[in-house]
């Protein structure tokens, strides 16, 4: 073969420009020239009915987008136990890792892989995640001065709210909450408890003092019966409760702030989506929805913002 030959030199090019390509792709593989090579691994902590419900809305949402993807689900167990998980995760070049739940994200997050990670239907996600060079994800906490302005704007006549909460686990929540409600004319009276036996004596020294209680997610403070008992005590003495899911307003808490979890999935799907074509992807509140319980407004007193 004549090496001058310009058949022979087009040969050269063509070959020095796939060897470079494959070699670029295997510097970066989070590279593609198509969407279809792209790869999301889901990861749940467990099969319970919330997670089964944003896997649902994830699901549906990325089949939209016609992205690949494969769900995993953590063991009962320790993270240990979950081996097998952690190698597959590993090994197959996902292009992306989506976690529900605490358990997956601390998992996903451990994951040696320099892929991006989403978290999800994490209410506190900042501790469990040990490196802090990507906080892409839906947290539950809705921002503090959101839930105020909401409040106020349901509500003519409820302006004196006791928030009920271990200061040692939410002071944080009570400032941004005491800082947020004075813009909008309400008062937040500390209700502050160390243990669960405290609760209804703190209660009854305030009860002549407040509109109604706030109860956020607090380890010291919940549980259904705490609810059932809190709410039992608000209506004897004529008093509002206001929650953070849809197990208040069926208990007989007269407003709360509640989340589809569907529609969380879908909310997730949209950001993986999102990065996938702008290469940003940040933390962000979840969609949210708010809830009444009219008879019981109506049984208070309380005036609906019209």
């Amino acid at each position: 073969m004549n090496l001058s030959d310009p058949k022979y030199q087009n040969y050269k090019f063509i070959l020095f420009v796939i060897i470079s390509i494959s070699g670029y792709l295997l510097l970066f593989p989070d590279l593609s020239f198509s969407d279809e090579d792209r790869q999301i691994a889901i990861v749940a902590s467990k099969r319970i009915r919330p997670y089964m419900s944003i896997i649902e809305g994830m699901t549906e949402e990325l089949k939209k987008k016609e992205k690949k993807f494969e769900v995993f689900f953590l063991s009962d167990g320790d993270l240990p136990d979950n081996g097998e998980v952690v190698t597959r995760l590993e090994r197959v070049q996902f292009n992306f890792y989506a976690a529900i739940g605490p358990e997956a994200a601390k998992l996903v997050w451990g994951l040696k892989t320099d892929h991006p990670k989403l978290f999800t239907a994490v209410l506190d996600p900042d501790p469990l995640l040990e490196s802090k060079s990507f906080q892409c994800g839906i947290s539950l906490r809705i921002p503090v001065e959101t839930q105020i302005q909401e409040i106020s704007k349901a509500f003519v006549n409820v302006k004196r709210i006791g928030l009920l909460f271990d200061d040692r686990i939410n002071n944080w929540f009570y400032m941004a909450a005491n800082t947020a409600a004075q813009q909008y004319g309400i008062t937040i009276i500390p209700l502050k408890v160390e243990s669960r036996n405290q609760i209804t004596e703190v209660l009854a020294k305030n009860w002549e003092n407040m509109d109604c209680v706030w109860v956020i997610p607090d380890q010291t403070v919940i549980s259904e019966k705490i609810i059932e008992h809190i709410i039992k005590l608000a209506v004897y003495n004529a008093k509002g409760v206001i929650g953070y899911n849809s197990f208040f307003i069926r208990t007989g808490a007269f407003f709360s702030f509640d989340f589809d979890y569907k529609v969380l999935g879908s909310q997730a799907a949209r950001k993986i989506e999102n990065y996938f074509e702008t290469g940003v992807c940040k933390q962000e509140p979840p969609e949210f929805q708010t809830m009444m319980n009219r008879k019981m407004i109506e049984k208070i007193g309380f005036k609906i913002r019209e």
